[in-house]
């Protein structure tokens, strides 16, 4: 896998990443090597640090600015004693009209920053009965019927197209830990399928059961494109959504983005271990 090759300007990926390292190295603070992207309602879920560093999208080079309800729009850098850990706090959606290449600005900073574990955290509907709001899935796969894929026109470094394997997506690994880890706390972790659709109206009956159908768990507008491009640069990659509201038939009820963001602000503390955990979690090379 190799960096796809662009025409660098003032508004590119390594523009961005040298200007939060200039700000990091300012603050005596080291690069991080982890990073985590969290969602609607989840800004509150960092874990305590012993310092922090905080910069909103607006000031980063070329970094599009988060114009969704629950979404801080910041980037916040916090120092652990032995590492440092990126923090995006709210993200970038292909629904708000922005392009894939867009919406993937921030993992490709992130890669230029020298981060290679991504935990990608997001809302989602379920579509599994079993589920409840407040639970919270472990990505294990995902169906992408989004329309579109951040990888189109990207090349390696020796022009061929970014033909990605993504039979090992979602690190294996470290989510066997993190399933364990609940199991053991008695934290509401399940696992199973994310199906990414490209919104931003919610789904009709039929697509639900659709969805439901072809082995989706949950569904969601987010998430699947900045797995697909971590994937391609070469990070280990997890994503865990936080259960906002079910699909059920026998209790059918309207669902809005004020319900999503209650819900996952009340999931925050379960997501804040489930993030340190993550951060616990050593990979072997």
């Amino acid at each position: 896998m190799g960096a796809e090759t662009r025409v660098e300007d003032s508004g590119s990926p390594g523009s961005a990443a040298r200007f939060l390292a200039s700000l990091l190295e300012g603050e005596g603070l080291p690069l991080p090597g982890e990073a985590v992207v969290l969602g609607s309602g989840q800004g509150e879920a960092v874990p305590g640090a012993e310092r922090e560093v905080e910069v909103s999208f607006e000031e980063i080079p070329g970094w599009p600015r988060a114009e969704v309800p629950g979404h801080a729009g910041t980037v916040l850098v916090a120092d652990y004693g032995r590492k440092c850990v990126l923090f995006q706090r709210g993200r970038l959606h292909y629904y708000e009209g922005l392009t894939m290449e867009e919406v993937a600005f921030p993992v490709r900073v992130l890669a230029s920053l020298g981060v290679r574990r991504l935990l990608l955290c997001n809302a989602a509907g379920a579509l599994n009965p079993a589920y409840e709001p407040g639970f919270l899935m472990l990505v294990r796969d995902h169906i992408n019927l989004m329309g579109v894929n951040p990888l189109r026109g990207v090349r390696d470094a020796d022009g061929t197209p970014a033909f990605v394997d993504l039979s090992d997506l979602y690190d294996a690994g470290c989510g066997d830990f993190l399933l364990g880890k609940a199991q053991a706390e008695g934290w509401p972790l399940v696992e199973g399928v994310l199906v990414a659709v490209s919104g931003p109206s919610y789904e009709t009956g039929a697509e639900l059961r659709f969805l439901r159908l072809i082995g989706g768990d949950a569904v969601s507008m987010s998430l699947v494109p900045e797995a697909l491009y971590a994937r391609h640069l070469g990070m280990r990659v997890n994503g865990v959504s936080v259960i906002t509201n079910i699909w059920d038939l026998r209790r059918p009820h309207p669902v809005s983005h004020e319900e999503v963001l209650r819900t996952a602000s009340s999931a925050v503390p379960a997501l804040r271990d489930i993030i340190r955990s993550w951060l616990e979690y050593e990979a072997s090379p």
